[in-house]
């Protein structure tokens, strides 16, 4: 494992590289704060990568150097010393403590084998000891140089397991099947009788949560449970341990281990020889592999929670690529969707607020625009189908993309009629002035090809148009067999009988709730009272001031 040591204010400090990244500069929210001028405020960050740690320069005032040369990335060794403005950062290996020994009970009142002794193994240690990438990428020797005859065979003997695994996990469709196909081996490479693994129901929340991992996969010799209701009989010390300090341990005897003796998770579940690995995504961890024996004693060793180790990255790899996987194919579903009904910069917004961003009906304060042809039944009757369907997706296609550039969503088409709304999925404090701009762009784009169909010796069409903003309710309306995301409401009705009974061709006619929203953003002219087909109360329309 290595440090960072250096001098700030006359002080000696040191820093150990863990987790993923570890950023140096003069600002207080960095990780090694280095006070000085000379230093940017984000300076410099060192990764944790395939091959160990390297430093990247964050576009620094004045760069960084490693032993004396400028780089923009380097790889970092014990021994190595860094540059960082005015200050000089040496990398060194971390002294390494004593760790515990088995401990041999020969008295007569004791078992003869392994006492209660912890190892704890930083991840950091386990890539630099095996060579290991953390990953389904990583073929590094499982043993130590030096190792003998028995470890070898061990080794080639995991070896065959891992490779096996590997295979299984790079075509597993689900993560019940990762997890079920990672406990199954881990019960058949180690003497375990009872295995567990925990995924955390926030991945981008505080690494350090034990209380939300939730048990996806237990299994108790031959019994396997996925995620099952009641408790499960995992050491709460022991998670706590894996997450806070971000580290795998493997115990000989956790009832009578003085580190872990504080658990009352681990008396009350029988829990005796015991590893727990941390599964990690990016810099976060996204679950742990807990598993033990409640009978044999010294049961593991260093070298299993090694393998266990590599295990957990396994799962950890596999599930990440299958929620990318799920998370991919779901966005484009309902992306194939929405792009019939809203604008790009809607769906972007809808997609990022996941299941919240469309529920299957709510309440909201929107404007709907309905904007038809004039005259276009009779020029139908008349007209080839052809030059009929060329005119027709003609008019829908200016209208629909002025409707899309407001940010407004296409509800249907009636025939020759286009019905939009404004202010919902997503909320649009200024959906009124959103759609009169779409509707003023309608009758533009329409006088625009009414001049090339003039040119070409072609009949013109005229529009009427109507806004009308109010409360409505949105959301997904129809039959088990078919639906459609629409708005009902007064509102609604109001908007489609100023269209049919209050604007003239070329009008853009507006509700007394579209004109104060639009508080004289756009030049209006009143049009009087309306007594409009269907409603009871007379209605104050306007128009939007020719020019």
């Amino acid at each position: 494992m290595l440090r960072l040591r250096y001098v700030v204010n006359g002080e000696d400090r040191t820093t150990p590289l863990t987790g993923g990244r570890v950023r140096l500069g003069r600002g207080s929210d960095n990780d090694v704060v280095l006070s000085d001028v000379s230093v940017s405020r984000y300076h410099a960050e060192i990764l944790r990568e395939v091959d160990g740690w390297s430093v990247h320069d964050l576009k620094s005032t004045n760069g960084v150097e490693v032993n004396g040369v400028p780089v923009e990335k380097a790889p970092l060794r014990p021994g190595d010393r860094m540059g960082i403005g005015s200050f000089e950062v040496r990398v060194e290996a971390e002294p390494q403590s004593v760790r515990p020994q088995p401990v041999i009970d020969d008295g007569e009142d004791g078992p003869l084998g392994l006492g209660n002794a912890t190892i704890i193994r930083p991840l950091s240690d386990f890539a630099a000891d095996y060579g290991l990438s953390g990953g389904l990428s990583g073929t590094g020797p499982l043993s130590k140089p030096g190792a003998g005859t028995d470890d070898q065979a061990y080794v080639h003997r995991m070896f065959g397991f891992l490779t096996r695994l590997a295979r299984v996990l790079t075509v597993a469709d689900s993560v019940d099947e990762v997890l079920s196909r990672v406990l199954d081996l881990a019960f058949e490479a180690f003497p375990v009788d009872r295995g567990f693994i925990l995924l955390s129901s926030d991945p981008g929340g505080d690494p350090g949560g034990a209380g939300e991992l939730v048990c996806e996969l237990a299994r108790v010799k031959d019994r396997v449970q996925f995620r099952p209701s009641g408790e499960v009989p995992v050491s709460r010390t022991m998670l706590r341990t894996v997450m806070h300090e971000r580290v795998a341990l493997v115990t000989f005897d956790a009832q009578s281990d003085q580190r872990l003796s504080g658990g009352e998770s681990i008396r009350l579940h029988q829990i005796r020889s015991a590893m727990c690995a941390p599964l990690w995504s990016g810099d976060q961890i996204m679950g742990v592999i807990q598993v033990d024996s409640p009978i044999q004693v010294g049961a593991f060793g260093e070298r299993d929670l090694d393998v266990l180790t590599t295990l957990a990255n396994y799962v950890a790899v596999a599930v990440e690529r299958i929620r990318y996987a799920k998370k991919a194919e779901f966005e484009k579903l309902v992306r194939t969707r929405l792009e019939r009904y809203h604008s790009p910069g809607v769906i972007e917004e809808v997609l990022r607020r996941g299941d919240e961003g469309m529920q299957r009906l709510q309440s909201a304060h929107a404007t709907v625009l309905f904007a038809d042809l004039v005259g276009f039944t009779a020029f139908a009757e008349n007209a080839p189908p052809e030059a009929v369907a060329e005119s027709l997706d003609a008019f829908l296609d200016l209208s629909v993309e002025a409707i899309f550039r407001a940010g407004g969503t296409l509800d249907k088409f009636i025939g020759d009629c286009v019905m939009a709304f404004f202010g919902a999925p997503v909320a649009q404090p200024d959906h009124a002035l959103r759609a009169v701009r779409a509707a003023i762009e309608i009758q533009e784009g329409l006088d625009l090809w009414n001049a090339g169909r003039t040119a070409e010796g072609l009949p013109g069409f005229k529009a009427r148009v109507a806004v009308n903003s109010g409360p409505v309710v949105v959301g997904d309306i129809g039959s088990a067999r078919r639906v459609d995301y629409t708005v009902l409401g007064n509102t609604v009705n109001v908007a489609a009988r100023l269209e049919a009974f209050a604007a003239q061709p070329g009008d853009v006619v507006l509700g007394p709730e579209t004109q104060r929203l639009l508080n004289g953003a756009i030049r209006t002219e009143p049009l009087g009272e309306f007594q409009l087909k269907g409603l009871q109360q007379r209605i104050h329309a306007y128009r939007v001031a020719r020019s």
